[in-house]
């Protein structure tokens, strides 16, 4: 009888790690993993370190790449802050002078390069820049990583602007995002 339940708990154990082998090589949302800048390569542990008391410490950080669809040529590769949650949503850019490092992970060639906003839908979503010192080029993404709408946000600027998307990335208003570029991530 111990023999018979060693074997299954044996057997249960293989499934379960060999599920937990295939969830972990699952591709990032929204597209592929990106290989040139990797959560190792930019120094990234899978808990992320908030170092430092900035307005944007607490924000998690994560790799990110624009593509343009036809060519395949990168456009943006580097880190960007991830607002996931309603309060780093609401906080953004606001009061911030510049992109920073994002949080000690830019360097060895990675640069920090703007904002996701990860939406838990696909729906209409509102960007203006109230409280935000610096020019953005807001970015919609749909769900499967095409952008959708782009927008040269001025500073301190309360008007609304409104797409619809899954995300937002806000970056530098010098970067040449053309709508239908596919973004990546993770």
């Amino acid at each position: 009888m111990r023999r018979k339940t060693l074997i299954l708990s044996l057997s249960i154990l293989i499934v379960v790690a060999g599920s937990l082998t295939i969830f972990l090589s699952l591709p990032a949302s929204p597209a592929e993993k990106i290989s040139s800048c990797s959560p190792a390569s930019a120094g990234l542990s899978t808990q992320e370190v908030r170092q430092n008391s900035s307005l944007l410490s607490g924000f998690p950080i994560t790799c990110l790449q624009i593509s343009n669809k036809t060519s395949g040529s990168i456009i943006l590769d580097g880190l960007v802050y991830l607002a996931e949650n309603s309060a780093e949503q609401a906080q953004g850019f606001m009061n911030v002078t510049g992109f920073g490092n994002c949080n000690g992970f830019a360097g060895n060639g990675i640069e920090c390069v703007g904002m996701l906003f990860n939406f838990s839908s696909n729906q209409e979503q509102c960007f203006w820049m109230h409280d935000t010192i610096i020019p953005l080029q807001q970015d919609w993404i749909a769900p499967n990583g095409t952008v959708l709408s782009i927008f040269q946000a001025q500073p301190e600027n309360d008007t609304s602007v409104c797409h619809p998307a899954m995300y937002v990335l806000e970056t530098s208003p010098q970067v040449a995002i053309p709508v239908g570029s596919v973004v990546t991530f993770g």
